[in-house]
């Protein structure tokens, strides 16, 4: 159903287009953004001598008949006063316009192409009637000027959409429960009846985003013409002075300018796309574009920037995208474009989409992304990229982009995904390799907010070379892109909301990152840093809000009947923050709820679970406060072929966890049995005292010495199985001051043994089996320098504790090491290995 003419005068909010603002309550932006106009330019066409369509002598004596393939009149600006009958073709050439009259009209084409000007309205006359542009298929497979078929396609054109100004989303006042009609909105709307909305799950399952028809308006209150199928919550808590906001969005579908693809396109998903390419720009606002994009195929999208550079005059906003086959925005070789205050509801794929990498200066703020879907085998739908099976409601490829006060909500796959590939992929690699996207500074990420979906922030697996795969990615942002030895730049993402991830709320790999003030409640686990010098700062950890949700719905299959997996299996413990790699921290964070039951574990801080690789045994907690009773640490038990398991253990830093500063707590069965451990059976951990390292040995040679066996000087031992992939390098964390035996499986040629993250002064003492080396008596070299001046002397074992690093003995088959950290290095660093085999 359309929206009815305004019959009523504009207000001057509207008329300014600044009708949206902060909500009253969280002071958070919801629906829109100031508009930020460049100043104003005169058209090249708008001087032209103005004609109607309906006149004859414009066309030689007989206007346009169906099926009639039309090139407008040269150098002319052609009113369009009626509906045409359905066309073959339109061509609009460069020097001519066509402009909509203000009339409730439609105008139905095989294709469009605008070389001039297609105008329906103005920035300061928005257009007040109902406008459609129906994109038709009686003649299927047409490929216009490269941009297929069904396309409305702007080669150095200009492209002037400027449909009636509305609010173009908002938030619940009050939560909805299923069965009702009426819903309490935080702001009045000035939405029309029979208007078109999406309003957002917050529960588990994006399936619960609900599309539906507005009956009528009065302040707040919106009546709607069916019942709600499902609950939607709204509910806003503050917890330790700190802000908590689960509220469903709601957003406008309809818009009196309407660019859509005929019918039939429900059934074959070819839909219709608008293209932009060479100097075009495009100022498009107030408008509904519905069944768009083509299935299956690339560059074939709804609203697609193509290759336009710098576009700072051109703006995509305050419209919405629904019912999309493919993507929903995609900017792609496009800079200094503004796309703010959209909604997108039902798409296939990535939505807002920022294609090869090297797209910057972008203004991406205030818009709702909802139910974004993974493509349907079933439904003949395959991914255009493999990441596409885990779409993101936003795929941010660099980091010089603002992207601020989004909102990602009901996506199968990651809300953010910042996918920064090495360099840009595709038509910009071939001028990106100067480009270094992993180590750009990041522009702006605040205010963005993720639910009800798989993960709700994703900094990682970027694209490859090829742009079609992805593979582990670590941001490391530098002052010299170019340069990796330059100094860092730290990397900040403020007050980023996340509830009902599936997954994860937030997922952060690299070095010198900050997640601050974040608000993360309800998800699988809060967050996990696989990265190095890079904390949660300032923000709040929820196990289980009140918003309990619908647990059967856990258990349900996704949109479309397809399976979609629980948030989590049953037995699985939830937690707030996850250390892993490192270092790693959590800091000035406020927790709370996180209580186990009689199904699962719970806990506020944790490890990264069934985790093979090597980790950083000074992760730290500080500041931490704790609300209630929450479980503060739950630490499973270990899985017998992962070495990070083994080792998890952190720091106590203050005593926010365990009462008492200094003290280390840890799962590690070689730590947990010292003297001064005091068991937490609750905890799956021991407190204890002392400083801690991580140990590590590699076979330089790529030989197989799994199991490792690694024993404490008081007998307890643990076996590892080494790092994945190659399985050649081993690590665990160690109590400093102390001994251990290492007892390889297979004799090494060269081995290499250390511990890092220490300072001057800090030792080890370490024993291994002469019988590990083979080729000969050993040859110690420290601190990676293998030359006479850095080889270690023999001495007597007893004479070792004395010694400053510089030493090792051999005593019954045994070689022992005192390693020991020299000044100006965190590390002590020892190779193994005999005269025939070690240079």
């Amino acid at each position: 159903m359309r929206v009815p003419r305004l019959t009523v005068a504009l207000t001057l909010c509207t008329l300014l287009l600044s009708c949206g603002g902060t909500s009253a309550e969280t002071g958070a932006p919801s629906g829109t953004s100031p508009a930020t106009n460049p100043p104003a330019t005169t058209p090249p066409t708008a001087n032209l001598p103005t004609t109607k369509w309906s006149d004859p002598a414009i066309w030689g004596g007989t206007v346009p008949a169906a099926g009639a393939n039309v090139t407008l009149p040269a150098g002319k600006r052609v009113m369009l006063d009626v509906s045409p009958p359905a066309l073959a073709g339109l061509t609009i050439p460069a020097g001519s316009a066509l402009e909509f009259a203000e009339a409730d009209l439609t105008l139905s084409s095989e294709w469009i192409m605008v070389h001039g000007e297609l105008r329906i309205g103005s920035e300061t006359a928005p257009f007040t009637h109902n406008a459609d542009i129906i994109l038709t298929n009686t003649t299927p497979g047409e490929n216009v000027m490269t941009m297929g078929d069904r396309v409305l396609g702007v080669m150095d054109g200009t492209l002037e959409l400027h449909g009636q100004p509305r609010l173009p989303w908002t938030r619940l006042g009050t939560t909805a429960n299923a069965g009702t009609s009426t819903l309490t909105l935080e702001r009045a709307p000035d939405w029309a009846p029979g208007s078109a909305l999406t309003l957002t799950s917050t529960d588990f399952d994006p399936g619960q985003t609900e599309q539906v028809v507005v009956q009528r308006v009065s302040g707040t209150q919106v009546t709607l013409a069916m019942p709600l199928r499902y609950t939607h919550w709204a509910k806003t808590t503050t917890l330790g002075g700190k802000t908590l906001v689960e509220r469903a969005e709601i957003g406008l579908l309809t818009h009196n300018i309407r660019i859509a693809a005929s019918e039939d396109a429900v059934k074959s998903q070819i839909g219709a796309h608008v293209m932009l390419m060479g100097t075009a720009a495009a100022h498009i606002e107030g408008t509904e574009f519905t069944r768009m994009g083509q299935v299956n195929t690339p560059r074939r999208y709804p609203v697609h920037f193509h290759l336009l550079g710098s576009a700072p005059g051109s703006y995509f906003r305050q419209s919405a995208i629904h019912q999309s086959f493919n993507r929903c925005l995609v900017v792609h070789g496009t800079s200094d474009l503004r796309v703010q205050d959209n909604v997108t509801y039902d798409n296939v794929g990535h939505c807002i989409f920022l294609e090869d990498g090297n797209e910057t200066g972008n203004t991406i703020t205030g818009n709702l992304v909802t139910l974004v879907q993974r493509p349907d085998k079933d439904r003949g739908q395959m991914p255009l990229l493999d990441s596409d099976t885990n779409p993101a409601g936003y795929w941010i490829s660099h980091p010089a982009n603002t992207v601020k006060n989004n909102v990602a909500a009901g996506v199968e796959g990651s809300g953010f995904w910042l996918a920064f590939p090495e360099h840009p992929t595709g038509l910009g690699a071939a001028a990106g390799a100067a480009v270094w996207n992993r180590r750009t500074p990041l522009g702006a990420f605040d205010g963005n907010v993720a639910h009800s979906g798989d993960r709700g922030l994703n900094v990682d697996n970027g694209p490859q070379a090829d742009g079609s795969h992805t593979e582990t990615t670590s941001y490391m942002p530098r002052v010299t892109p170019a340069d990796k030895k330059s100094a860092p730049v730290p990397a900040t993402f403020t007050a980023f909301t996340a509830y009902k991830q599936r997954d994860q709320g937030v997922w952060l790999r690299g070095e010198h990152l900050t997640l601050d003030g974040a608000a993360l409640a309800d998800n699988a686990v809060g967050a996990t840093f696989a990265a190095h010098q890079t904390a949660m700062t300032g923000s709040l950890l929820v196990g289980e809000s009140a918003n309990v949700g619908t647990p059967q719905s856990w258990e349900k299959t996704g949109v479309g009947g397809r399976s979609l997996p629980r948030p989590w299996d049953a037995t699985f413990p939830i937690r707030g923050y996850q250390f892993y790699d490192g270092h790693v921290s959590i800091k000035d964070t406020t927790l709370a709820a996180f209580r186990p039951d009689s199904v699962r574990q719970a806990s506020g801080l944790g490890y990264l679970t069934k985790n093979a690789f090597a980790l950083d045994p000074v992760n730290t907690a500080q500041g931490v406060t704790w609300l209630d009773d929450s479980m503060r640490v739950y630490l499973p038990p270990a899985e017998p072929d992962k070495d990070g398991d083994k080792a998890a253990t952190f720091l106590d830093a203050d005593g926010s966890v365990t009462g008492t500063a200094g003290k280390t707590v840890t799962g590690s069965a070689l730590l947990r049995d010292a003297p001064d451990c005091a068991a937490q059976p609750a905890w799956g951990a021991s407190v204890c005292g002392g400083s801690y390292a991580r140990l590590w040995l590699n076979d330089v040679t790529g030989g197989k010495l799994a199991p490792l066996r690694v024993t404490n000087a008081r007998g307890a031992s643990t076996d590892l199985s080494g790092t994945p992939d190659t399985f050649t390098y081993f690590s665990t964390s160690v109590r400093l001051g102390e001994g251990y035996m290492l007892s390889p499986s297979a004799a090494s040629t060269h081995l290499r043994l250390g511990f890092d993250g220490r300072v001057p002064g800090d030792t080890l003492r370490v024993t291994v089996p002469v019988s590990a080396v083979a080729g000969g008596a050993p040859i110690l070299y420290r601190d990676w320098w293998i030359d006479e001046r850095n080889r270690l002397k023999l001495v007597p074992l007893a004479s070792l504790d004395a010694m400053t690093g510089d030493s090792y003995a051999l005593d019954a088959g045994m070689l022992y090491v005192k390693l020991v950290v020299r000044v100006g290095n965190d590390y002590a660093v020892v190779d193994v290995c005999t005269a025939a085999l070690c240079q």
